[in-house]
């Protein structure tokens, strides 16, 4: 029913341009049109071969007696005497000339009227000697011309069988300068009715694109979910004003008073614009296969030109109109190979897109050939526009319809599921009693096992604590720890060990897991550094013989941990420290310019046979040393780890003239300000160290 309405109104509209019979052209600045025109009913316009004095604004009387001195040129109307801009640049389409001619029509005394439209873009007509319409002022410089666009009917009485037409036409302010549009003459009655239908078709179509507009409008602001109704929207809105203000420029005949510049402006804007919209829409409804950096060229291009066109003025934005037709035209067929994929993919719609899309994009190019004056016929862009939107509307309606009859259908299933839940449910319930009887036993159970697991925690726990004891290290340096981990036994490992009175070995290591785990992998690093201490006169040894060990048993237990060794020779006032896949510690000297114990080797248990490197630097009373395991710093900033342990390095350069006992938790408080919280996700570590 819908489309069969559809098919009216397009009969409506194209009634008035099915010719009957070839009219009649200009020859020769003469139209013979007696026996066209004895018919009532009819028009004819007034195209074809118009006498043309360029360089000259001549009156009725001049002509005459210019026509006994000189022969005229001749000019094809509808035309433009604009010259190729590289030749003249933005100059090509100024200057003036006259045109005129001479139409046989054989109605002596029969009201006749010219429909005129605009001229680019200042005329005077003269008909039969008397001037009878103009629009802005015709002149022969740009400081005193100025442009207007108010197509009108001008109504006369023939005095004879035949009417001399004059027309003067200056332009300084376009890229086409002369008669681009066609003058149509008939009786009154005709030409008042042909333009009272123009009227009637063309709001029929404004209200028409409006109201689907402002209906799509409705659907997206009731469901967001479908982006692409707001956008088909926008564009409908913006045909229609596009419809209103080119064509019969009916903005002008509703605001008289509105500049030239601005009609021009908001003519170009309303076509450039349409571009990125419907675009924007497009690539919606075909996401996967719109390519999103067309839809970001298409978008940006086209507001580009709009920008230029506020921007500038209208004898240089005017040419802007070409390259964009070309440019719209080059998107429309990306668009149509984007609807072939989609319809290869049996996507839903793409098949009556395609259809509709075809007739835009022939009514488009039709558009653009006569804008340019390559063919002569009727603008249909609005009317094809129209077409695509009216099946998109209608199927946009279909798919909400849809969905109505679908969740309807739902319902109803959605009803018979909940009886048949109803009926599970009671079966459930009995079930459940069931399973409170079992669950109870194997809570009781579970609750057994939860209190074993309980005390051998505890004893884990008890255990790291003793071997994490602090041996006694006066007078040579002071300690302070802080161990935080998440569970009761934490994955950090660490040991203090006086190798001799004037000589301290300090480990600290980070081991997988938590719990009992990590308790029996704590057991085996701290079996294994009091194994090989007693050999490794070195940080770096201990680490070569602990990475050799547990590389050795790595096939079977596959343990990997990050660790520190840093021997303190006050015998000779020196710190040597190895790293094995640890981040760089913090040597602060009394002075509190802050030197990095930097990594010297990668994880223990990776690499065979591996060498550490080794690091000395001198110690002196009140520096201070600080040793931690990556959890202490790496919430700072968990997505860059160079910058987390920037800010921890900012928060202990802060504590330098802190005394000993405050620096531990001035750190934590910092730490915890910093991130926002008030523990940590990971276990933690930091030994401080002070030499006394």
């Amino acid at each position: 029913m819908n489309f069969r309405w559809f098919g009216l109104f397009w009969c409506l509209v194209f009634v008035s341009c099915i010719p009957k019979e070839a009219p009649p052209k200009v020859e020769k600045g003469v139209l013979s049109a007696e026996s066209y025109l004895s018919s009532p009913a009819k028009t004819v316009e007034l195209k074809g071969e118009w006498e043309y004095y360029p360089g000259l604004l001549i009156s009725p009387l001049e002509l005459e007696i210019l026509k006994t001195n000189r022969e005229p040129h001749f000019f094809e109307v509808p035309g433009v005497w604009s010259d190729s801009f590289w030749k003249r640049g933005f100059l090509a389409g100024d200057g003036y000339a006259t045109f005129s001619m001479k139409v046989q029509h054989g109605l002596k005394g029969v009201p006749l009227s010219l429909k005129v439209p605009e001229m680019e873009t200042a005329y005077n007509l003269f008909v039969d000697g008397v001037k009878l319409s103009s629009n802005g002022v015709v002149t022969t410089s740009y400081q005193t011309g100025k442009p207007e666009y108010r197509p009108l009917i001008v109504d006369f009485f023939p005095k004879e069988n035949q009417t001399s037409i004059l027309l003067q036409i200056s332009n300084y302010h376009h890229r086409k300068g002369g008669p681009a549009q066609i003058l149509v003459l008939g009786r009154t009655s005709d030409i008042h009715y042909q333009f009272e239908f123009e009227i009637l078709r063309d709001m029929l179509l404004v209200g028409s694109i409006l109201f689907m507009g402002i209906y799509h409008l409705f659907l997206f602001w009731n469901r967001k979910k479908d982006p692409f109704t707001y956008w088909f929207a926008l564009t409908c809105i913006l045909v229609a004003l596009r419809v209103f203000i080119t064509g019969n420029k009916y903005v002008v005949h509703l605001y008289p008073n509105i500049s030239w510049e601005i009609h021009l402006k908001l003519s170009y804007l309303s076509f450039f614009l349409i571009t990125p919209i419907f675009a924007r829409y497009v690539y919606l409804l075909f996401k996967p296969y719109f390519s999103r950096s067309v839809y970001e060229l298409l978008k940006y291009s086209g507001f580009a030109f709009c920008f230029i066109v506020l921007l500038t003025r209208s004898s240089f934005y005017t040419y802007l109109m070409v390259p964009f037709q070309v440019f719209t035209l080059l998107g429309a067929f990306y668009t149509f190979f984007v609807i072939i994929r989609a319809i290869r993919d049996s996507s839903p719609g793409s098949f009556i897109f395609l259809i509709s899309f075809v007739v835009f994009i022939s009514s488009f190019t039709n558009d653009i050939l006569v804008n340019n004056l390559i063919f002569h016929g009727p603008l249909l862009i609005h009317f094809g526009i129209f077409t695509m939107f009216f099946v998109q509307s209608v199927y946009i309606a279909r798919n909400f319809s849809k969905g109505f009859v679908d969740a309807e259908n739902l319902a109803g299933e959605l009803s018979e599921k909940n009886h048949t839940l109803q009926s599970v449910q009671n079966q459930l319930t009995e079930l459940n009693e069931r399973l409170e009887t079992r669950v109870k036993d194997k809570t009781e159970e579970l609750q057994g096992k939860l209190d074993q697991i309980g005390k051998d925690m505890r004893l884990a726990k008890s255990i790291i604590q003793s071997v994490t004891k602090l041996p006694d290290l006066d007078p040579y340096i002071k300690v302070d720890i802080l161990y935080k981990p998440i569970a009761e036994v934490g994955g950090d490992i660490y040991f203090v060990k006086r190798i001799q009175d004037f000589y301290y070995r300090f480990f600290l290591g980070d081991a997988t897991g938590h719990g009992l785990q990590a308790a029996l992998y704590s057991m085996m690093i701290q079996s294994e550094f009091e194994r090989v201490s007693a050999v490794a006169m070195r940080p770096n040894d201990l680490l070569f013989y602990m990475n050799q060990h547990f590389y050795d048993k790595n096939a079977d237990l596959q343990i990997y941990f990050p660790a520190i060794v840093m021997d303190f020779d006050f015998h000779q006032k020196i710190l040597r420290y190895a790293g094995g896949g640890v981040q760089n510690q913090i040597h602060m000297k009394k002075n509190g310019v802050t030197a990095m114990l930097e990594n010297t080797g990668p994880i223990i248990g990776i690499l065979e046979h591996y060498r550490y490197g080794i690091t000395e630097s001198k110690v002196e009373s009140c520096d201070r040393i600080f040793l931690f395991t990556d959890g202490l710093f790496e919430e700072l900033n968990e997505s860059d780890g160079t910058q987390a342990w920037g800010d921890l390095l900012e928060i202990i350069q802060k504590t330098v003239s802190l005394p000993f006992s405050e620096v531990l938790p001035s750190i934590q408080n910092m730490l915890f300000q910093r991130m926002e919280k008030s523990q940590w996700k990971d276990d933690s570590t930091l030994i401080f160290i002070e030499v006394t």
